[in-house]
C-alpha cells in the first residue's frame, strides 16, 4: 500500500516529500497533486519504473506518457523547443503541455513518433518532487486508463487500492480539475490536441509567421 501523507498546498516541503522524491529515484511510483489533476509519477528514464507504471495504469502500449520537468533548462535537455520557446517561457510553469521533437533517450513509453509531450507544473508539491529528485518524471493522470482523473484527495484515495505505490501525497483542497492544454509543435503547423486552461486565442498570439494553427 505504501505511505500516505497529506500536505497543504503552500507547505509542500514536509520530510515525507523528500522521501517520496527518493522513492522516485529508486524506481518506485508516487501519486501527487498538480495544479490540474492528481498524477502518478515514475522516473522517465528508468524502464523498470515505466513498466510498473504501465502495469498499474493498465495503459495501452501505443499511448505515450507525458513528461514533467522542473524548468526550461531541464526541458531543453529533452526536447527542441524551437519556435515554441516564447510560449514556454511565458506559460511555464503552468497547465500547458507541448509536444515537441525529442533530442534525448527516455523510455520508449514516453516517446511517440520522435516527439515528447512535456510540461512544467505550477504546483509546489510537484515542483518540490522534481527539484529534489532532479530527474524528468513520466506523469499521467491518477486513474486507471479510460476512467476520469482524480481531482480531489477523496478521489485519489480510491485509485489503485492495493497497488504497489511507494507514496501517496494528498492535499487538503481539490485541484483545479481542468486538464492541461496540449499543443503539438511542427515546423509549419501547430495543432491543439486538447483544449485546456491556455486558450486557443492565447496560442494564436504566439504563432510564428507562415505557421497555421489547427484544432482537433
Amino acid at each position: 500500500m505504501g505511505i500516505e501523507v497529506t500536505v497543504t498546498r503552500d507547505l509542500p516541503m514536509e520530510p515525507q516529500v523528500f522521501l517520496a522524491a527518493q522513492a522516485l529515484l529508486n524506481g518506485e511510483l508516487v501519486i501527487f497533486p498538480t495544479e490540474t489533476v492528481y498524477g502518478i509519477g515514475a522516473d522517465a528514464i528508468n524502464d523498470e519504473a515505466i513498466d510498473h507504471l504501465i502495469s498499474v495504469k493498465d495503459r495501452p502500449q501505443n499511448k505515450p506518457f507525458p513528461v514533467m520537468v522542473r524548468d526550461m533548462a531541464m526541458a531543453e535537455t529533452l526536447v527542441d523547443l524551437g519556435q515554441a520557446r516564447a510560449l514556454a517561457q511565458d506559460y511555464w510553469p503552468g497547465p500547458l503541455t507541448l509536444v515537441l521533437p525529442a533530442k534525448t533517450c527516455l523510455s520508449d513509453a514516453c516517446i511517440s513518433g520522435g516527439t515528447i509531450g512535456i510540461r512544467c507544473p505550477n504546483h509546489p508539491v510537484a515542483q518540490a518532487l522534481l527539484s529534489i529528485a532532479g530527474i524528468p518524471l513520466a506523469v499521467p493522470s491518477c486513474n486507471p486508463s479510460g476512467e476520469p482523473p482524480a481531482k480531489s484527495s477523496l478521489e485519489a484515495r480510491r485509485m489503485f487500492k492495493g497497488a504497489d505505490i511507494a507514496f501517496r501525497i494528498f492535499q487538503t483542497e481539490s485541484t483545479q480539475g481542468t486538464p492541461t492544454t496540449v499543443l503539438k509543435i511542427e515546423p509549419t503547423r501547430w495543432t491543439v490536441l486538447r483544449k485546456g486552461t491556455v486558450s486557443v486565442e492565447t496560442i494564436r498570439g504566439y504563432l510564428p509567421q507562415g505557421v497555421e494553427l489547427c484544432e482537433l
